[in-house]
């Protein structure tokens, strides 16, 4: 129980933070500009983020679970691995970013450390949470993503100083740089206390092929799901302009509040209970019955509180800007109800090992989205992407409901 309390207490913190953030830039902003661009850094990051680590964490943690006692040379390796991917892909990705004109070349200097910063930290939460150290892994979360967005309001509120993003993202990566180091002694010297890091340690080329060929599959579906979770933003920008992108932010924040409190206050549960209760068939179906209960509950409840207050905090924000476009909001709000829906059918097919069919799901929903955007976007603006994210959450829970029903067929032949 202690464990769980600190656990939703440094995510919801945190969650709660960022979200203070965006609302503190769509009302005290000249214009939505601001929140467009950290859209597309938000954005630009969740994308390199997934590239950089190629969910190549799925597969060491297999590796340090079946042996912690030696797993010194795989964080080491890991960390050669992703050293590479930094020297031969952030240098091709900045020059895009640039001459594709999504940033603005004030943030050039800063925005390669940040991937840097914020990689690192999230392949640091991961090991945390393999070696079942949870409550330290969202702390440091908290104080690398939103620790220093109270840092802005003391320099907004109390400080009195005008807007300054640059300075904000600066504040963001001092504070991921800050949560990094501290992160790393914690490892060193506390969890890993019995391990030498360095000791017997050799680059293992072919060690790391072997986890390319395993984490690959999973690579394809987290990316996938990026790129209907972000492509929309830049699509936005491309046809509209940052103003739009940073309307559509504001909106698209509350969807991701929704999926984050389904997913720790009741995915998180359900599934290592579905991993247990798979070899004993009744108690398996009681569990998803259950699963899919509290599910439904939950999100529907985030829906209608989310329904009540965000019109009265447009209303408080007094930008006409945001009122006028709050259709996007209700659609991008049913996406974000139906996905969560669609947790239940994912890990039964994941507890069934069904990835392959998650894979390709994921990637069907990825192509789709941005053939909706590039198709709606010129039409009917920032709706469009709206009714893209929709569309693909309601194709994946369609084909994953299909999948399980279909699993069960063969499976009672």
């Amino acid at each position: 129980m202690k464990q769980s309390f600190f656990n939703l207490f440094f995510r919801g913190l945190t969650i709660f933070s960022k979200f203070l953030f965006v609302f503190f830039l769509g009302k005290y902003s000249m214009d939505e500009t601001e929140l467009g661009i950290y859209g597309i850094i938000t954005a630009t990051l969740g994308i390199l983020i997934y590239i950089l680590g190629f969910d190549f964490y799925v597969f060491n943690t297999r590796e340090i679970v079946n042996n912690k006692n030696e797993a010194g040379p795989k964080i080491i390796n890991q960390l050669v691995f992703h050293l590479i991917g930094y020297i031969a892909i952030i240098p091709i990705m900045m020059i895009l970013i640039v001459n594709l004109e999504f940033l603005d070349k004030e943030y050039f200097y800063l925005f390669p450390f940040l991937i840097i910063a914020e990689h690192l930290g999230q392949e640091l939460y991961r090991l945390y949470t393999t070696y079942e150290k949870s409550i330290q892994a969202n702390a440091f979360l908290f104080l690398r993503n939103g620790l220093w967005v109270w840092l802005v309001f003391y320099d907004f509120f109390v400080a009195k100083n005008d807007i300054a993003l640059e300075k904000y993202i600066s504040y963001w990566l001092a504070f991921s740089l800050i949560s990094l180091i501290i992160s790393l002694f914690y490892l060193n010297y506390k969890i890993l206390k019995d391990i030498d890091l360095f000791k017997n340690v050799r680059i293992d080329f072919d060690w790391i092929k072997g986890g390319l060929k395993v984490a690959g599959l999973f690579f394809i579906s987290s990316l996938s799901f990026q790129i209907i979770q972000v492509s929309d933003r830049f699509m936005i920008d491309f046809y509209q302009g940052k103003k739009e992108v940073g309307i559509y932010t504001l909106y698209s924040q509350f969807a991701n509040v929704l999926e984050v409190f389904v997913f720790t206050g009741v995915t998180m549960i359900y599934y290592p209970k579905l991993l247990q209760k798979i070899s004993n068939a009744t108690e398996y179906k009681s569990t998803i019955i259950e699963f899919k209960k509290k599910l439904f509950l939950i999100a529907i409840s985030l829906v209608i509180i989310f329904i009540v207050i965000v019109p009265k905090l447009l209303v408080f924000m007094d930008k006409k800007s945001f009122l006028n476009e709050i259709e996007v909001f209700y659609v991008l709000l049913l996406g974000g109800f139906i996905f969560a829906q669609s947790h239940v059918y994912h890990y039964d097919l994941f507890v069934k090992k069904k990835d392959s069919v998650l894979v390709k799901i994921a990637l069907f929903a990825a192509i789709l989205n941005i053939l909706v955007n590039i198709v709606l976007i010129p039409i009917v603006g920032i709706l469009g992407a709206a009714i893209a994210t929709l569309t693909s959450f309601l194709f994946i829970l369609i084909l994953k409901m299909y999948h399980v029903k279909k699993v069960k067929q063969d499976f009672l032949a």
